[in-house]
């Protein structure tokens, strides 16, 4: 479905100038336009985007790579690995290259499917390394979306699955869980955040020790442009509302995933909207969100059953 320019900007990372720039300096995509005038990008266009941010930031020329089919770009970005380090700065210039290091091997994209299973398989061979690199490479070719979206998730539930089932080891899980923790919590090399983002306090309440679905929110919000303070898990309410309220966050988000329909946590959930001003947005999602809202139903909570939701919330009504 299209989107106007400030999703599109969200999701593929780039500032709405360089967007434009982009379009009218090189050709490099051609946005259909409402009755307003107003740009619509496509899910192509977003990809295209997706595409020349990657080849730009790893040594590509904008002029030299604008105006190749989505396919070329495609196959230009296979070999490309991104800088394995974050950028300190991005040149005035969009069309200026960025220092690339040494060359890296090049991988051929797989099936979001065959990540789980190569992330699984690594993970029951204890190669902390190539677990990363399997997750790497998933960001490689789907982009960071993709990655959370199609990889991430499932392969969080294929693990719980194959745990529970007795074909994984506690510590086949553990090497996977924290690598994957790893990859949440480190930003995309590259990336950036506006200096007038919204802000998301991101934690878990008191007795929720689960926090890889904290940790999603956490890059799910980063990628589309939010701010991030990433408070971790386990922390009481007081002490993050203090903080939100400290910071002058646009929104707080919860995650809640075990014991299902727990009186304590339902009572700090009401407690923690209580504890916010009213204008700053309360957002709870994770497995056991859904049986609180229930018992919460006129609460002030953004209650969110999955990414997509959470997408919706992030992106709706942002100042």
């Amino acid at each position: 479905m299209p989107c106007p320019i400030q999703l599109a900007s969200k999701l593929s990372g780039l500032s709405q100038h360089v967007i434009r720039i982009w379009e009218r300096r090189y050709s490099a995509l051609s946005p259909s336009r409402t009755g307003t005038n107003r740009r619509m990008y496509c899910d192509e266009a977003v990809k295209r985007l997706k595409l020349l941010k990657t080849l730009t930031e790893n040594g590509h020329r904008i002029g030299g790579v604008a105006r190749l089919s989505t396919e070329e770009l495609e196959d230009l970005a296979r070999g490309t690995v991104p800088v394995a380090r974050p950028l300190s700065f991005l040149p005035a210039d969009p069309t200026a290259p960025l220092p690339v290091e040494d060359s890296a091997p090049q991988y051929q994209p797989l099936e979001p499917g065959q990540y789980v299973d190569n992330a699984i398989a690594a993970s029951k061979r204890y190669d902390c390394e190539g677990v990363r690199q399997v997750l790497l490479q998933a960001r490689m070719h789907l982009g960071q979306r993709g990655m959370l979206h199609q990889v991430i998730c499932p392969l969080l539930i294929q693990i719980g699955n194959n745990w529970r089932e007795g074909q994984l080891r506690p510590s086949h899980e553990h090497i996977a869980t924290a690598i994957i923790r790893e990859m949440l919590l480190t930003p995309v090399p590259g990336s950036q955040t506006p200096l007038n983002a919204p802000e998301l306090v991101v934690a878990t309440p008191a007795g929720e020790v689960h926090e890889l679905g904290a940790l999603i929110v956490a890059a799910s919000a980063r990628d589309l442009g939010w701010y991030v303070t990433y408070l971790g898990p386990n922390l009481p309410v007081e002490e993050i509302a203090a903080c939100a309220i400290a910071r002058n966050a646009t929104a707080v988000a919860l995650s809640v995933v075990f014991p299902e329909g727990c009186p304590v946590i339902l009572e700090k959930l009401r407690r923690m909207r209580e504890l916010l001003p009213p204008a700053m947005r309360l957002i709870v999602g994770g497995r056991a969100a859904e049986g609180y809202r229930a018992t919460l139903p006129d609460a002030a909570i953004q209650w969110v059953k999955c990414l997509h939701d959470l997408d919706e919330a992030l992106c709706k009504n942002q100042p």
